[in-house]
């Protein structure tokens, strides 16, 4: 009985069990990033209403996660990753497992709980093809626009005519958030958006728009910039207007008017100043005789940039812009050509004058009606007009500073040029197969550029008796050409779709009919007394003028490329490969009308291939590696055996029996970007080696100083380039570190008398920096050295070496109450140079700003450039005929006071905060300041 009784007993234990066993269940899901990858170790807690931990596990290689044995009743799930926000979903479970939707973690920025920061952004990561950098942890002035942030970022230079380089490689486009901005003039967006709007930077290697739209490698790829809005400024209107007006009649007048909303943009902007601020390209160097970027300019711009659609389906956008220039030019030069036996000087002095004036339009509309077909059609137009005037003078010495000859010249020009043009791009996916594209790409251009041009010369050669000779011309030049081309290509997957391989072809046909004229005409002129003084003054006459058959022509001259291109492209979670072969046939002639002798006919076949490889090791971590080979045609003045002596004492001819060059490029490029310790590294190196290359031969007069100038191909151009860069905040993240290293060695050739000159030219930099950020200051100082070694066969006592070293030092100050005090110095200094070159300089800059109203959105400033008037604007230049060194007028010391005002209609609250504010949150508590952190 009592045995009875205990096997039921038992029995109802087991079954107790059972049915316990029963009500447990299993929740499982995923842990991911906002890009979809997941995040492995994450960890993951499972937990009852009142937070109480109920369980704890971590997050597999795939992101997955799984709780078992869990009761019924309500939960939630926290997933927490270093670097990241956490995230939470609610569940309830029932009867049945749960399965949780995946769960996104964001990049952390900061939390505020009594106004403590517990996280600070990551200064920069590097990702793939990508840099980015935080806009918000480098301090610029109040109301800085994107150069002057740029100018902060390690691995960016901005050139003193704006021209941006980053990592060794000139930057083509500005983007925001994506989009064109202004198509290829980067310059707009630098010198006139402002850094407030600014979330991130990220400067971004990819291949060309045809590339990217078809899917098939074309060759070509471009470094651009995107730059993403804070995500408070996507809706609304912002902008701001400054106007200045300092010492020497400086002024400056800019603003910008912002619109955004759902994901559509319209910027209008403009300005005017006198302080070297060109807002947008001058499109005057399409002239001959545009004096460049140097020197002193006046600026008109005006600007509108729209992008506008129904999300991705349909969308329309471009630009029109409008800019005038001014710019004055003083420059002084030392030239040195080697020989064998000796060396010779030329010094020469010039001051211009050139006035442009620019419209451009460029549009773009893309529909994209279904997620197979994709439509993309840009036309474009410009108009240019252009003055300008130039006088040198220039004495030619020997190596023994015997003077040879003395030169003085006088040109001025008037021109005008249109062009339009229009581009279409239509690609098809297919269907029935998935992977199948298909692509056709047709684009026109035409050009038309008039040109007048009157030039004056004096020259007295002292080792031919003293003897003077002088001409006075006049010159009609009349260009004109046409270009259409079209492109098919065709992509196939390779068996199954999902192990992406894929074979691509493409059939590039291009043609160009390219005209020029140039009808030269002698005036009559006296030659006047050797110490004659008046030059400056000479004045043009047409009334008597007399054709030059001898330096005129008139070119007919027709280009056609074709691109015959297959390959192999695969693409995996880790790999990415694309590789093939072109070939490359090409047919160049040229008809000259006045003189049969002189034309050209040339037909060329060459074999181009290329490889693309990347290497993901991880989400953060990265290899890549690119090659391709290229074929280029000499041009059209290389080619035509026709003296252009418009300059008696530089005549250049061509050379019709010049072969195409072809030129290898490899570039290797490693990042790797620790989330955990917010520390980033790059490492890159690239070379490239050119067959075939094309150089200038020079050869002179020994009793007229004169020369000559042909071109020859030659073997042994190549260079080397290796740069790294490494950022990382130390423990307490207030100070940062980073450092930008770069080596680069080139080797040029050039004749000068006939004689080969192998020339070398190594250069090294070296520019670390140290960054102190606290709550309400930002130092930060920049020393930087180095080193270029340049050596000639010719002439061993040519070599030269130029060490440059200084640094540069920023300095903000935000005071509680609204006062903001900035400074920048920047101390270089050069040896190495000739004398009078040299340069040993320290620019010192300064402003005081105070910002009014509650919202602080109007500034007025005192601000002083160059304090110490050292600037000086010093360049030197390396090729394997010369060595030049340059110097040209700069801006210097003045004071400005400003008055900027900033507006918006984000709403009270909604405005994005710069980094300081979001530090200590407004005055008084409320959102954003001291209190629980919701």
């Amino acid at each position: 009985m009592s045995s009875n009784r205990g096997r039921r007993i038992a029995a109802a234990l087991v079954a107790t069990l059972c049915a316990l066993s029963v009500m447990a269940y299993t929740v499982t899901g995923n842990i991911r990033d906002t890009d979809d990858e997941p995040l492995i170790g994450a960890t993951v807690r499972l937990l009852r209403p009142d937070s109480t931990r109920v369980a704890v596990c971590v997050a597999n290689a795939d992101g997955s996660f799984a709780f078992n044995n869990v009761k019924k009743g309500k939960y939630i799930v926290e997933a927490t990753y270093v670097g990241s926000d956490a995230g939470f979903s609610n569940i309830a479970v029932t009867d049945k497992n749960v399965r949780v939707p995946d769960i996104r973690l964001s990049e952390k920025t900061t939390m505020l709980a009594e106004a403590v920061v517990t996280g600070i952004r990551t200064p920069i990561k590097v990702m793939e093809d990508t840099v980015e950098y935080a806009a918000d942890t480098y301090k610029t002035q109040p109301n800085a626009v994107v150069e002057d942030l740029l100018k902060r970022l390690p691995g960016v230079e901005v050139g003193s005519d704006g021209a941006i380089t980053a990592n060794g490689k000139t930057v083509t486009k500005i983007l925001v958030d994506g989009k064109e901005f202004f198509s290829d003039d980067p310059k707009v967006a630098s010198k006139n958006l402002p850094v407030n709007m600014i979330d991130k930077l990220q400067v971004v290697d990819r291949k060309s728009d045809l590339a990217r739209l078809t899917g098939v490698d074309d060759g070509e790829e471009e470094t651009v910039i995107n730059l993403t809005v804070k995500k408070g400024m996507k809706n609304g209107w912002f902008g701001n207007a400054e106007g200045g007006y300092g010492t020497d009649g400086r002024y400056k007048g800019t603003f910008n008017v912002n619109r955004f909303w759902n994901e559509n943009q319209v910027t209008l902007l403009g300005g005017i100043n006198n302080i070297n601020e060109p807002g947008f390209t001058d499109g005057g160097s399409r002239f001959r005789r545009f004096g460049g970027s140097n020197g002193l300019t006046l600026s008109h711009a005006l600007g509108l940039n729209f992008n506008v659609g129904n999300g991705e389906i349909f969308r329309v956008g471009g630009d029109v812009m409008f800019s005038r220039t001014s710019t004055r030019t003083v420059m002084q030069r030392n030239r040195q050509y080697v020989f064998t036996d000796s060396t010779s000087y030329v010094n020469s002095w010039k001051r211009s004058r050139d006035r442009g004036t620019n419209v451009r339009a460029d549009f773009r509309i893309q529909w994209n009606p279904d997620s197979f077909n994709t439509l993309d059609i840009r036309p474009n137009m410009s108009y240019n007009d252009n003055n300008s005037w130039s006088a040198d003078s220039s004495l030619t010495q020997s190596g023994h500073l015997v003077d040879v000859t003395r030169s003085r010249n006088i040109n001025s020009s008037e021109g005008k040029s249109w062009e339009f043009g229009a581009q279409l791009i239509y690609n098809h996916k297919f269907r029935s197969r998935p992977g199948r594209s298909f692509s056709v790409n047709a684009r026109f251009r035409s050009s038309n550029m008039r040109e007048y041009e009157n030039s004056y010369s004096w020259n007295k050669f002292y080792l031919y008796n003293d003897s003077i000779d002088t001409y006075d011309q006049y010159a009609d030049n009349h260009t004109w050409s046409n270009t259409v081309s079209g492109r098919l290509s065709w992509t196939e997957p390779l068996g199954n779709v999902k192990n992406g391989n894929f074979l691509t072809v493409a059939y590039n046909f291009s043609y160009r009919w390219n005209n020029a004229d140039k009808l030269t005409y002698d005036r009559p002129v006296d030659v006047p007394d050797a110490l004659y003084d008046g030059w400056l003054g000479h004045i043009f006459n047409n009334d008597d003028l007399s054709y030059r058959e001898d330096l005129s022509n008139q070119f007919r001259n027709d280009y056609m490329n074709q691109d015959i291109r297959a390959g192999f492209k695969h693409v995996d979670k880790k790999t990415t490969l694309d590789a093939g072969v072109s070939l490359v046939p090409q047919m160049s002639k040229s008809i000259d009308l006045i003189d049969a002798n002189r034309n050209i006919t040339r037909n060329v076949l060459n074999v181009a291939p290329y490889l693309r490889y990347r290497l993901k090791v991880s989400k953060t971590r990265s290899l890549n590696l690119f090659y391709r080979g290229r074929s280029s045609q000499p041009s059209i003045s290389q080619l035509q055996p026709v003296a252009d002596n418009s300059d008696p004492l530089h005549i250049v001819v061509g050379n019709p029996s010049l072969d195409p060059s072809f030129s290898h490029s490899l570039r290797l490029r490693y990042q790797d970007f620790n989330s955990e310790a917010q520390r980033s590294v790059m490492v890159m190196a690239d070379g490239s080696v050119t067959q075939n290359s094309i150089v200038s031969q020079t050869t002179f007069s020994p009793t007229t100083g004169g020369q000559q100038t042909t071109y020859v191909n030659v073997n042994g151009v190549w260079n080397v380039m290796g740069m790294a860069m490494f950022s990382m905040p130390f423990r307490n993240r207030d100070f940062v570190f980073n450092t930008h290293v770069m080596g680069r060695y080139a080797h040029n050739v050039g004749f000068n008398n006939g004689e080969r000159n192998n020339q070398g030219s190594l250069r090294l930099n070296f520019m670390p920096a140290l960054a102190w950020r606290p709550e309400n200051i930002e130092l930060e100082i920049r020393p930087r050295y180095s080193v270029q070694l340049t050596t000639n066969s010719l002439r061993k006592t040519a070599n030269s070496t130029i060490h440059t070293y200084g640094g540069m030092f920023n300095g903000t100050y935000y005071t509680p109450f609204g006062l903001v005090l900035s400074t920048d110095l920047n101390y270089a200094s050069t040896k190495g140079y000739s004398e009078g070159y040299n340069s040993n300089q320290c620019l010192w800059n300064a402003s005081l700003a105070y910002r009014f109203l509650p919202d602080q959105s109007l500034t007025l400033s005192l601000k002083a450039y160059d304090l110490l008037q050292q600037r000086k604007n010093i360049m030197r230049t390396d090729s394997g005929n010369y060595t030049d060194e340059t110097i040209y007028n700069s801006l210097t010391r003045y004071f400005m006071v400003t008055v900027a005002w900033k507006f918006n209609t984000f709403g009270k609250g909604n405005e994005p905060k710069s980094r300081n504010q979001r530090r200590y949150g407004p005055p008084g508590g409320g959102p954003g300041g001291p209190g629980r952190h919701p």
